[in-house]
């Protein structure tokens, strides 16, 4: 049992767990998403958190293969105990092992994973034709909204895939959105959560026109119903 819980927090917080028939479904080259939710135990003091966050964001000077690297703070209406919340973008999918295995990961996992209690990881190639900026424009004092979905059993793969696709097709009808990802999660220790949304905005009021906007109301009345649990992860990136 020991063994499996170092198992479980070494491949939630360094994704060290993506299974090879995940890694096989896409294809190599195609741009990749990590993202990862930190719940820390109770006793660690706020002051602590943000310094090892504010280190963790820091690895994007110091890890080529990290095209993009967003960290903040979670102040989405339910946090769900999750403090903390990282997106991190490759160009491949292999390259987020090479991040995984880099030194100065390496070394953080060390000091972070004893004031971890939990996490929860969201790796995905993005769906349809998404096109991102991510990697090449900044988005530093924007607005990230993140959300994994867990749908109820009983709902179709082909069903779910079909409300994502939904989803994903918003980018084209909802101006604020600078960014819109939808990709199905294949993190090894991804707690249930099937699929995962990737949003950014250029100001925090922008997520309420986007979750107001009549496309966007339609289509959760459609997904709610079907839907087990989600949680979000909202948060303007820190600097490092």
């Amino acid at each position: 049992m020991k063994s499996r819980r170092n198992f479980i927090k070494f491949s939630t917080l360094a994704a060290l767990g993506i299974k090879d028939t995940a890694f096989a479904e896409s294809p190599s080259k195609k741009t990749f998403i990590h993202g990862f939710n930190f719940k820390f135990k109770r006793g660690v003091s706020d002051e602590k958190i943000a310094g090892m966050m504010k280190e963790l964001a820091a690895l994007k000077e110091k890890i080529p293969v990290l095209k993009d690297f967003l960290v903040g703070k979670n102040i989405a209406h339910r946090t769900h105990g999750y403090q903390y919340g990282e997106i991190a973008v490759f160009d491949k999918k292999e390259d987020l092992m090479v991040y995984e295995r880099h030194p100065e990961h390496e070394k953080l996992v060390k000091k972070i994973l004893p004031n971890l209690e939990i996490g929860n990881g969201m790796d995905f190639f993005p769906i349809g034709n998404a096109k991102t900026e991510l990697g090449t424009s900044s988005y530093k004092g924007h607005f990230i909204h993140a959300f994994n979905f867990k749908f109820k059993n009983g709902v179709s793969n082909d069903e779910i895939a079909e409300l994502m696709s939904e989803l994903a097709s918003m980018k084209e009808k909802i101006p604020v959105l600078k960014e819109l990802l939808i990709g199905k999660n294949v993190a090894h220790w991804h707690r249930g959560f099937q699929y995962g949304e990737i949003a950014v905005f250029e100001k925090k009021e922008d997520l309420k026109i986007f979750d107001k906007h009549p496309e966007h109301q339609k289509l959760v009345k459609k997904i709610i119903p079907k839907l087990d649990s989600g949680h979000a992860m909202d948060f303007i990136p820190i600097d490092a």
